[in-house]
Parts: C-alpha cells; structure tokens; sequence
C-alpha cells in the first residue's frame, strides 16, 4: 500500500500508543471502505462523473463537499450527508439511488465508524489552488537585493538601467521652489513655510530630516495607513444615529497610527501590535494596545460574527499581504494559490478572539475624568451581573430541559437552525438550536453497541425490546438500565425522554443538595448575627449578605434592579411605592410638598421641608451614579467589610420592623448608622431626618458635603412598626446632593429563652447539614460521574462560554442587554474628559476550532482545519499556529523577514504616496492577475533596505527623496521627445518623469486653514465635525463618518472606511468647482487672508496675499492683474479666486 507523504509525516510524528492505532484506522479505510465506495459511489462521484459536484475519488473531493453541503465531517457522523443518503433517511437523497443497490446495515455502520474515527483517506491529493504557476509567480519569490554601481544612488542606478533600455530621457530637476513644495506635502500634506522656502539647494537632506523629525509628520503618513485600515470614527447599523453612532474611544487607534509614525516604529513592530498587543507583556496601561483598533473598527455587520470576521481577513491580509484572501471564503480563490482550507485557518484566529466590554485605560485619570470612571465601573458591574444571572438561568434551564433536548433530537431531522448564530430570533420557552445540534453530535458520536451510556439507544431505536441483560454483560450505566427497565419505553420520543430525566436526575439531586445548604448557610447566620444590613435589604437580600452589591430599588415602579440612571423621571411624588420583592422595605416615596404618605398603611408625614421634587438614581447598596465620595472620617464604606446606602436627595424610605421581628426574636432594637455626604466639597448642603411610625425622632439640617459623619444611634420602641428615612436637597438644589449612610444595620439584643430557642434551631440546622454533607460525600463528583458530565462538563452539549450569552438570549432579552451594553459607549461619549481607553481583542476561552463553511455557509459544517498560515507564504511544512488564539503567530508570520510579500507591499505603498503611483499597479493585490512590475528589481531593492535597516520607514523616505527620480520635474512641455516617451509610457512605469498630483481632501483643507492663519496645531485627542466651522485642526482629527457623510468628503473622494482602500479615486466634477466657489470654509479663508494683508498700497497688499498663499512673489503681469481686479472686486475675492489656482491645488 503507498502512502501519500503528507499523511505518512502525520503518522509517523504520533506517539507510539496512537500510531497504532493510525495504522489500523487506514487498514480498517482500505478493507472497509476504500471498496465501497468504489463499487457504489464513484460511478456517479468520480472522475467521469460529478453528481451534485461532489467527488468521492479522493480525499480533496469529499473535503469540499457537494452543491448540497459537507459529505464527510471527520468526528461527526451526524453531519455528513453521506451518512444521512446512505441511509436513506430521506427521500430527497439516497445514495445509491436505486434500493437495490442500497448498502447493508453493517456497511452503514462502517462508515460511520470510519468517519466518527476521523475519515482517515490516504488517498491524498495536491490542493487545486496550489499549483506550479502559482508558487511560481513573482510575488511569492524569495526578495532578491540587485547589485548597485559603485558610487550611485540605488534608486537611480536602477531605474537608469530600464531608462536606457527604453532609450528614454528623464525630465530635469525640478524648480527648486517646487521640490520643497513637494517635500512639505509628501511628508507633511502641508505648503511649505517661509523658512522652509529658504532652504538651499545644498540644504534639502537637512530639510527631509527636519520634516521627518517634526510631528507634523506623523500626522500626514497616519492619513495614508488610515484608508488601508478602513478607519472610521463612526459605526454602522440600524437606527446608530447621534451619539449612538459613535466608537467613543475609536481615536486612540488614531493617535497610535500618529505616534507609531513619528517615532519611526519598525514595521514589524507595527504589525505585530496591530494583530496581537494583548500578547506582546506590555503594561497594562500601554498606548499600545490601542494598536489593535486594526481588528476592531470594522464595520459590524448588524453583528453577524461571520462577516466581521471576513472583514478583519480581509482587511489584514489585502493591508500587510497584499493578498484578496477572503475571495476564498466560499470557494478556493479563483486565481491565486488560496484554498479555502486557509481562509478557514484564519477565521478560526479571529473566531477565537473577542472585544471585551471593559477596555484597557491607556492614559492618566483628570480629575474631571473621575466621575466617568466611577459611572463606567458601575455600568461593568451591571452588565456583568447581568450577563451572569442569564448565563445561570440559560445553563440551568438547558440542563432541566434535557429530555426536551434529546426528544427532540429523536423525533425531527436537523434544521439549519441549529448551526446558524444569526438573525436568530428565540422565544423564551424554545429549545436553543445550538444545544440540539451539539446533542446531536454527541448522539451520533455515542449511539453505538459498546457505550455503557448510549448503547441502549442504539438498540431500542432499532427495536423497542429491553435487553436488560445483555446490557448489563456489556457494563451499561445500571442507572439508565434502571429507567428504562421501569419506564418500559416504546417509542423513540419516549425512549429519549427516559434517557433525558436519567440523566437530569444525576445533576437536579446536587444542585437540591447545594441549594439546601446554601439555604443553611444563610438560616445560621440569621440565627447567629446580632444586626440587620439595611443596605443588603435594599438590595433584595433578607439582611444577612444575600443581596447583591450595586443594586438597588427603583423609585417609580418599586422594583430592585442592577440598574442605575442619572435623573430619574418620578410620575408620583409624596406617594409611597410599594417593594414587593422585599418583605422587608414597605415601599419608597419622592418627598415634594411637606406632605407624604410613607406606608402601605397610609401613615401620613406633615413636617418636611418642600423639594423640587427631582431626584438622582436609585435607592442603591454602594455609591450613586455621578460623582461622589464613599468614604466618612476616612473610611471607604463601599469597600468590605463596610457597606452603604446611597439615597441621593430627594429621597425616602421605609422599612417594616414588624416583619423584622417576625423572622428575628429580638427583645431590644436600635438603628445605627454613621451620616455622610459624598458630594462635591463646597457645592451643596442636605437635610437628614429619621421617622418612626410617623414621628420624627432625629433630624440633621444643612449637613454639608464631606464634613465629619454624624453618628446615628436612636433605641427602637418593641411596638414600633415603621422606620422611615428621608434626604432632602436643604433649599439649595439638587446638584450633588450625595447622601450615605455607613454601615445602617439594626441592632437587637434577644431574651433567655429565645436564644435557647436560637440554639436549639441552631442544632438543628447542623443535624440537616451533616446529613446532606454525607450524602454529597457518597455521591461521585459530578465530572468524574459519566452521566453527570454530560450536562457539567466544558465538552457537554449544554455548555458554552460565558461571552457567547448573547446568542442564547430570547430576542426579548437580546435586545434588553444589548441596550444595556450600549450604554457603556453612551457614558464614554457623554463624558468628554474620560481617560482615553484602547479597543483590543482578547482571546477567547475556549478556543474556536475551525471547520470549512461549504460555499460559505455557516450552517454548512464541513472538514476542521488547524489555526494556521497561508500555505503559499508558509515554511514547509505548514504548522499549526501554537500560541492560545494564534494571532501572535499570524502576526510572526506576517512580519517575518522570510515572507516575501510583507516588506514589498509596504514599500510599494510608500513610493506610491511619494510619487502618486505604485511600482506595483494594485497596492493591495499582489496575486496571479497582478503581472511583475517593470520596476521589479527597485521593488525588490528598496524591500531589502527596509528589512536591514530594522523595518524603519524613515530610512525608506530619505532613500527616496535623495534620489533624482525624485527630484525630477513633472514638466515636459512642448519637448517633441517628452511627447514621443508619453505615448509609448503614459503611465510612466519607468519614472522618466514626476507626475503632478492633487490635492487630496486633508491636504486641501488644511492648506486653507494653514494660509489662512486658522491652523490649530493640537496633536491627538477627540475628533471634531469637518463642517463645525469653529474646529480647525488637521482634517486626520476629524470625525470620520460611515453613514451619513458629509458632502466635500464625498465631492473630493476621501476613503471609504467600510472597506480597506489601497488607493483612493481621483475624479474630475463640476461639485468640486462649485465647493470651491461657494463654500462658506473656503470664503472665510479667503476673507481671513484678505484681513491679514494690511499693506496701504494695493501692489504691496497683493504681494503679501501671493506670499500667503502661494509662498512666492506674484511676477510683474500677475500685479497688474491683481490691481486691475481689486479696482472692482472685494480683497477677500481676490484671496478667494487664489485659493481656487491649479498652482495652490497642484503638486509639480
């Protein structure tokens, strides 16, 4: 038998213990299966023959699967329509299709066999995509560096050899003036200065490093890489309009784009931040991490997770590889050596990295920064509470519902459903898709005679008939022969459901064991404590530690809740609002007149001082929302084992002592607490009064923000039956007006004879833990038990991340904590002095192994193939990627010295923005379409110099900009050989010329703001509207739009950010010449310039407008115009008709 030699190297780097069993898996393929499926399948499944385009030949045939999906999923049998035809399961498909020729039980048991084993085929095959031509072709070529003539400027010996091949003549220097134009726009998109203007000609190279070395720099070259990165400040969506729409914190890649820039990061370095920050040990405050804004600005997609991540493919590898890779996420790439298998290796990178909510901070806190961070902090621990009580109630239910599971999987075929994650729209009540599908699997994998738990199964789903004893001889879990034996079951749904409330059994006894002690837990301490938290009862917990920090009881409905609110909208003041969730808290009331109802009972209040009746947040257990201070005399009362109770004014509460007493035997009570004011200092006042059964029995007038705590000690008469606690704004205002309360608890002493009925309870209540302790113990652990594992286990079919909730919510819920989410962006926009905070990607836990999506389609699972790198661009052989995720290795393999295709994409995107074309015709596109370009050996040149000058860019733009390619002119005039070498090179691929360039958006209008003396020179920071007039720094710090875009970012072709750009467009409109004439931006410029010129002589007057604007003299006939045109015309005309020149617009 021959081996293909792939396979054998697989085979022979197994351990011993499995080699063998490799070796009897191919043995079992070529006795088994090879014969089968030659003399049933390939008839209509080979070579001659492509039925439905499936071929069953060779292993590279079934591996991409037929028009109707995955014939063969190695591992899962239930997801391999080969099974599912070969079985005749449906009408729609059976294989082969005359019944006849249908395969016996036994050779349908061998294939599921086969393919549970793995579908090991030897019969091994070169990937179509990978071919001669495509490893051969030029970009996928080791660099070469060319040998340079002694003495020669590399750039220029190189192209002088194609030059003289052509016999064509370079156009001269250009105008020195023009050159350092050039210059300042290349490298800064700015007009040069007056100084800059007087450099000499002997001077230039001291001018480049001035200009590289200016932050001005950074700012101009981050514009460039920006279009590549389809960055954009803005997200997209429906309904994601105003401050909904906006990425808060998107800036921070921004600025780390600028910095990286202006200290000449090393490309390698750049990539590898962009790709993997989080695993590079960088601080944890590092501006770096903001670097992986590469993977997360993208476009959302109305959150399917699918497209996000072909864009992030897309985007890395057309950006760093100049490679379209995502062409081949429904099919091998059509022209480039792309399978689909590595198109699938780079999705599961991405598939196993997430955003968390709570991003890195990458900058210090101001002290107008605080009040954001202490709200975030509080929106983090509502949506993680949240998110944990639905992961809880999700799991819970999945695995109460488990004999729903698996009827289901008895009694219906599989739906698409149940692999798909989008547009899923579930009601509460319905099974969740994701779970039956992994049901299924296990089933398929597991149903078979020799499993001591799905063996059964197997047997009864062919014949209903118990065989008690032969699964007994075949050591089957006596637990579901126990059931079954008792439940007699008939029926495939009622053998399923047997199955299931065996299996629930298992778990539901632990989980009544560990409630039950839980439930101890709490009766002791209750029984044992000598105080009542009345923080813990606000927060909906019985006194004694079962509420949950952080929340707290809404005023307009009653209700506890994880949430909070700024100021709060009240419908009914003065009136109580029952708590129903508490047995302990009568209700809360808004106080507005000096009249309030404080009770259920009706008890009524007639002293209080009248309010606005605003109020701020909720009765909380931990600080309000906004700014305040938690400490008192020193002490943090939000941190344990303190706790408070914030009532932000104007609030009230009661509580029920005679329900306190009910549940403890207190013979004597009295309330304690220690009165705070966490407001601002300075700013505000309140008043504080307590209230028993209507009587107020302690007040403390205009206590002020952050003076010592007032000590609250009052006894609580044995008949009283309400405890009430107001906070009013003390007449003057609302604003901070942070009241609360350290350590409020109750206090009570107890009678003989309670605390021996307390001991004797107590007694009890260990009596009842010993025994549950002791049936706990006797029980296997639940992982270790075969049947409990199947419900708690990470490889269970209930189980999945924690961050993958989402998914499994009702589309109720879906919607609820998505807005809850959103918020977290919504405090970040509205908080302008916020910390800036980097959005990174972490790695997922666990990781996604991926498998091929056939033709794309999620819902079609077909073969698994490892996280690993392109194979064109790949060492041999190719290897997994190692490191959790694998994007440190994709990043590694990206930036390698040995990959050929990342140093000259970014070489050839460099000379592009210096010259206004490519060496190589499309930046982002180096495949098979892409011929060698006529400056190969350049290329190849100057990607060799960026690699052994250490990836740094700044050493590619002196290189460049020393050259006389370079310096060349852009005119040729009337010069009949300058005509002559135009026709036979229009595009000038052998630079014989400079091309002449426009102004690209940013560089046109921070020209105006510049000339125009408008130009704010801020580096970094928020990003402004390019149509507020009053926003004048550099265009790059404007917020860039992805919906609704502002018509001159359309008019003059600025990036589209929904998608990497390699080059922008330049077109030619009438809309351009009607923004130059009638934009209020350019006006103002103009009559800005105007206003500068204060010369008293028109000629000197039009000289100083020449100087501004066009950084020279205007020449004898240009004065005679500009006097002759001002006669009649407004100054700020003449200004505005300059703006509007080719020679401001142009670059010579």
């Amino acid at each position: 038998m021959r081996i293909a030699a792939p396979l054998l190297l697989a085979i022979c780097l197994l351990p011993p213990g499995l080699l063998e069993a490799a070796d009897q898996r191919i043995e079992f393929f070529e006795k088994r299966i090879r014969p089968l499926l030659v003399h049933h399948c390939q008839e209509c499944h080979g070579s001659d023959q492509q039925e439905g385009k499936l071929r069953l030949d060779s292993m590279a045939g079934w591996k991409r699967g037929g028009k109707t999906g995955p014939a063969i999923v190695p591992g899962d049998p239930s997801s391999s329509l080969l099974v599912k035809a070969v079985s005749y399961q449906d009408d729609r498909l059976k294989m082969p299709p005359d019944k006849k020729d249908q395969l016996s039980r036994q050779q349908v048991e061998d294939i599921m066999t086969w393919i549970r084993q793995g579908a090991i085929d030897p019969r091994t095959g070169t990937s179509v995509a990978i071919t001669t031509r495509g490893m051969n072709h030029w970009a996928f070529q080791p660099i070469r560096s060319a040998k340079i003539k002694k003495n020669a400027h590399p750039v220029d010996d190189l192209i002088e050899k194609q030059l003289r091949k052509k016999k064509f003549t370079p156009t001269p220097p250009a105008n020195h003036q023009a050159l350092i134009r050039r210059m300042t726009y290349d490298l800064h998109g700015l007009p040069p200065t007056r100084d800059q203007l007087a450099t000499e000609p002997g001077q230039l190279d001291a001018l480049i490093d001035s200009l590289l070395a200016s932050p001005r720099y950074g700012e101009r070259w981050a514009r460039h890489w920006l279009d590549v990165a389809r960055y954009a400040d803005a997200k997209d969506g429906v309904l994601m309009y105003g401050d909904a729409r906006i990425r808060p914190f998107a800036y921070t890649y921004r600025d780390y784009v600028i910095r990286a820039f202006n200290d000449d990061k090393p490309f390698d370095r750049f990539i590898r931040e962009q790709i993997a920050a989080d695993k590079l040990g960088l601080p944890a405050d590092a501006p770096e991490h903001a670097a992986m804004g590469l993977l997360t600005l993208g476009r959302m997609f109305d959150r399917n997770r699918h497209d996000v991540i072909d864009d992030q493919i897309d985007t890395i590898t057309r950006g760093f590889l100049g490679l379209t890779v995502s062409c081949a996420r429904c099919h091998d790439h059509k022209f480039d050596p792309i399978p689909t298998a590595d198109y699938y290796s780079l999705y599961g990178v991405f598939a196993s990295s997430i955003e968390p909510y709570n991003r890195p901070r990458v900058g210090t806190v101001s002290e107008e920064g605080r009040a954001y961070e202490t709200e975030l902090e509080a929106k983090l621990t509502e949506v993680f509470d949240k998110r944990q009580q639905h992961y809880e109630f999700l799991l819970q239910t999945a695995r109460d519902r488990t004999p729903d599971y698996l009827v289901q999987i008895a009694s219906t075929e599989p739906d698409l459903s149940e692999t798909a994650i989008f547009f899923l729209s579930l009601i509460p009540e319905q099974l969740r898709p994701q779970i039956t599908y992994r049901w299924r699997q296990l089933i398929a994998r597991r149903a078979f005679p020799d499993d001591p738990v799905f063996g059964p199964w197997h047997d009864l789903m062919k014949d209903p008939t118990l065989q008690v004893e032969s699964w007994k001889k075949r050591a089957v879990d006596p637990r579901i022969i126990a059931g079954l034996a008792e439940a007699q079951p008939r029926s495939p749904e009622e053998i399923a459901r047997v199955y299931g409330q065996v299996i629930r059994s298992v778990w539901s006894r632990e989980l009544e064991i560990d409630r039950e002690l839980e439930a101890i837990k709490t009766q002791r301490s209750a029984l044992s404590s000598t105080y009542l938290n009345l923080a813990d009862l606000v927060a909906g917990g019985n006194g004694f530690g079962t509420g949950k920090r952080g929340h707290a009881i809404e005023p307009v409905n009653g209700t506890i809740t994880g949430k909070s609110e700024g100021f709060v909208d009240i419908q009914q003041h003065d009136t109580l609002i029952p708590v129903p969730a508490s047995q302990f808290v009568d209700g809360v009331f808004i106080p507005k007149t000096s009249t309030a109802i404080i009770s259920t009972t009706g008890l009524t209040i007639t002293d209080l001082p009248a309010t606005s009746g605003q109020t701020w947040d909720y009765f909380r257990f931990g600080p309000s929302g906004g700014f305040t201070v938690n400490t008192i005399d020193g002490v943090d009362y939000n941190q344990p084992p303190q706790w408070m109770l914030a009532l932000h004014a104007n609030k009230g509460i009661t509580f029920d002592l005679s329900a306190i007493r009910d549940t403890q035997a207190i013979e004597s009570a009295r309330f304690k607490a220690l009165l705070g004011h966490g407001g601002e200092k300075g700013t505000s006042s309140i008043d504080f009064f307590v209230y028993l059964d209507g009587k107020r029995v302690h007040q403390v007038k205009g206590f002020l923000a952050q003076q010592p705590g007032s000590l609250v000690d009052l006894p609580l008469s044995p008949d009283a039956r309400f405890l009430t606690l107001v906070v009013t704004e003390a007449g003057q205002g609302l604003s901070h007006d942070q009241a609360i309360l350290g350590n409020p608890r109750i206090t009570f002493t107890s009678s003989d004879k309670n605390t021996s009925k307390r001991t004797f309870e107590l007694a009890k209540l260990a009596a009842r833990e010993e025994s549950l302790r002791a049936e706990l113990g006797s029980r296997k652990s639940l992982l270790e038990d075969p049947l409990g594992s199947l419900l708690l286990s990470r490889e269970s079919p209930v189980w999945f991340p924690i961050d993958k909730t989402y998914n499994y919510l009702s589309r109720q819920d879906k919607d609820a904590f998505r807005g809850l989410v959103n918020q977290i962006d919504s405090i970040s926009v509205k908080h302008k002095a916020a910390a800036p905070r980097a959005m990174v990607m972490i790695d997922d836990d666990p990781l996604v192994d991926p498998v091929i999506f056939q033709r794309g389609d999620p819902t079609q699972r077909g073969t698994p193939v490892p996280r690993q790198f392109l194979q064109i661009a790949s060492p041999v052989p190719q290897a997994p990627f190692a490191h959790g995720s694998g994007r440190l290795d994709l990043a590694n393999a990206i930036a390698s010295k040995d990959n050929p295709l990342t140093a000259r994409v970014w070489v050839n995107r460099v000379w592009m923005h210096h010259f206004g074309e490519p060496l190589v015709e499309n930046p982002s596109d180096f495949g098979l379409r892409t011929t060698q370009p006529v400056q190969h050996e350049l290329l190849d040149y100057l990607a060799h110099v960026l690699i052994h000058s250490g990836w740094k860019t700044k050493s590619l733009h002196r290189l460049i900009m020393s050259s006389a390619v370079y310096q060349r002119s852009s005119e040729t005039g009337n010069n009949s050989r300058y005509r002559n070498q135009g026709v036979q090179d229009p595009t000038n691929q052998y630079l014989w010329r400079a091309h002449r360039r426009r102004l690209d958006l940013e560089q046109m209008r921070d020209t105006f703001l510049m000339v125009s003396g408008q130009l704010e020179n801020k580096l970094y920071g928020r990003p402004g509207l390019i149509t507020d007039m009053d926003f004048n720094r550099r265009t790059i710090y404007t917020f860039i739009e992805r919906q609704n875009v502002p018509s001159v970012v359309k008019v003059f072709d600025a990036a589209n950010p929904d998608t990497s750009t390699a080059r922008r467009v330049n077109t030619t409109v009438p809309q351009q010449a009607l923004f130059a004439m009638n934009s209020t931006f350019i006006s103002r410029s103009a009559k800005l310039i105007a206003e500068q010129a204060t010369a008293e002589k028109p000629v000197d007057r039009i000289i100083q407008i020449y100087q501004a604007v066009l950084g020279r003299a205007p020449g004898a006939d240009e004065i005679t115009l500009g006097v002759e045109f001002t006669t009649t015309s407004p100054w700020e005309n003449y200004a505005h008709a300059l703006l509007m020149t080719n020679e401001l617009m142009f670059i010579d």
